[in-house]
């Protein structure tokens, strides 16, 4: 595949840091497991509609807030690829300068969001009213845990857009797959040369 062009200094380095690069694959692995254990449950919650079984309740509870939770866990790892449908429209015209500047406006209205909302799930942490979940009975401060670290890890991913995704994010995703595709096509060709060089 071909290797995009050196980033100018201005635009801080090609390649995004190590620890925010870790930071969405944990989330990613995290929203897998989260994934997983809804199957499980729901699984098992079906399989004892139709069994001579006790149903347990805290299975379906526990189903919901697992969904909940991986909506607001892979936050983060969204942001930090820098992928808007909204953006990748405006994205698909204009010149590489307007692009970039698209790419920085949106990160910092981006970050801005994702810190209010941060601070607001701090808010609903630090004034626990003593409110439990009704059946398992875990403390619902415990559940704002979860926004509150993912909207603190959209809003370093998205201030981290503002100096890497502008260099990420100048091709479309259309422009992606036109390059894979040119790419695998090149490949074809180089192999189908390579035969016929074989056979004489």
């Amino acid at each position: 595949m071909t290797e995009m062009p050196a980033t100018p200094q201005w635009m801080g380095a090609p390649r995004r840091p190590a620890p925010l690069i870790w930071l969405s694959k944990i989330e990613e692995v995290l929203g897998a497991l989260l994934v997983l254990l809804i199957f499980v449950l729901l699984t098992v919650q079906v399989f004892q509609r139709y069994l001579p079984v006790a149903t347990q309740p805290w299975i379906g509870e526990i189903s919901r807030y697992a969904l909940m939770a991986l909506g607001f866990i892979l936050v983060g790892s969204l942001m930090g690829q820098g992928r808007h449908l909204s953006i990748e429209a405006i994205m698909n015209v204009g010149q590489p300068r307007f692009k970039r500047t698209v790419v920085v406006i949106s990160s910092i209205i981006s970050a801005v969001i994702c810190a209010v909302l941060a601070q607001d799930s701090w808010a609903l942490i630090s004034s626990d009213t003593g409110q439990t979940l009704q059946i398992t009975g875990i403390p619902m401060w415990m559940l704002y845990v979860i926004p509150f670290a993912a909207f603190v890890s959209a809003t370093i991913q998205a201030l981290a857009n503002i100096v890497w995704a502008p260099f990420e994010n100048i091709s479309t995703i259309e422009d992606e797959a036109l390059r894979a595709a040119a790419d695998i096509s090149g490949e074809h060709t180089g192999i189908e040369t390579d035969s016929k060089e074989a056979r004489s």
